[in-house]
């Protein structure tokens, strides 16, 4: 949700330039919008799912799991490529074989809000199960998490980690698990990544994959409607295979009809795909 709000400010700057609005309106206006439209997909989230599994599965080797040792993986990529997509896949699927687990979400916000050690103390709560802990400062949550998880099979996601603080007292070193622990790290910067065993870049989606996620966005369907297949085409183009811009535009076309999709996509050319990449990567 913290990533489609940021992608708002795109929409948001073409719908005040389609509609001549001011800017407060129309974010009220699109955020009603994008909840009425993306509320019946709540309930069949696995047909949104393109191109998942296949970068599900490709994780899931480095993982290793069900062998010993301790493994650190880290996921990278741009913003808006899939990578929480794909590591809270993961989580699903795997979390059951640990005596713990965590999918920590938003590092990189919770801790500019409220810090690392309340992100400490979020962390040892779910793996313990344990609400009334107590945390004098980071560096005692820091090693609060080594000696409550040395002993522990657990599975921890560190979703969008941006900086060597966190890294250091959050998502610790390999003795700080116990054996058979798996510790995923989602980041838009590989190079946070340098202490992790093994490293996955999430790739664009595939025109055709991308085609299709858009498609299920703005039609409810794997396909486009004809009469709005070459302007789907090229609103896919423009996106570039970024799932959250195709999902953000699907859904903002949704049951419009082709002017306002030509209109759109008039704006899409004036704005640009660097454009697209900026805001997502704020």
């Amino acid at each position: 949700c913290l990533a489609l709000n940021k992608f708002h400010y795109f929409v948001i700057n073409y719908y005040v330039l389609m509609h001549h609005r001011n800017e407060p309106e129309c974010i009220d206006r699109i955020v009603h919008e994008k909840f009425q439209n993306v509320h019946h997909t709540v309930s069949a989230t696995e047909k949104y799912l393109v191109g998942v599994e296949s970068r599900t599965g490709g994780v899931e080797s480095m993982l290793k799991v069900g062998s010993g040792g301790v493994y650190f993986v880290g996921i990278w990529g741009m913003g808006g490529v899939g990578k929480t997509t794909v590591a809270r896949k993961i989580f699903d699927n795997i979390s059951n074989q640990f005596q713990g687990s965590c999918f920590l979400a938003n590092v990189r916000e919770e801790s500019k809000k409220h810090g690392i050690k309340h992100l400490q103390k979020t962390l040892l709560s779910r793996i313990l199960n344990e609400k009334s802990l107590r945390v004098a400062s980071f560096y005692e949550g820091a090693d609060m998490l080594k000696g409550k998880f040395c002993l522990r099979k657990v599975l921890i996601v560190f979703d969008d980690v941006d900086d060597n603080h966190q890294l250091e007292y959050l998502v610790g070193k390999h003795d700080w698990f116990g054996d058979g622990s798996r510790i995923v790290t989602t980041t838009r910067n590989a190079d946070l990544l340098r202490c992790h065993d093994e490293l996955y870049s999430v790739p664009e989606l595939a025109k055709c994959e991308a085609l299709e996620l858009f498609s299920w966005h703005a039609f409810q369907k794997r396909t486009p409607d004809k009469e709005f297949l070459k302007l789907s085409k090229s609103v896919v183009d423009y996106a570039k295979g970024l799932p959250l811009a195709l999902t953000v535009l699907g859904s903002f076309l949704y049951k419009r009809g082709i002017t306002e999709w030509g209109s759109a996509l008039d704006r899409l050319k004036d704005t640009g795909y660097e454009e697209i990449v900026k805001q997502l990567s704020n």
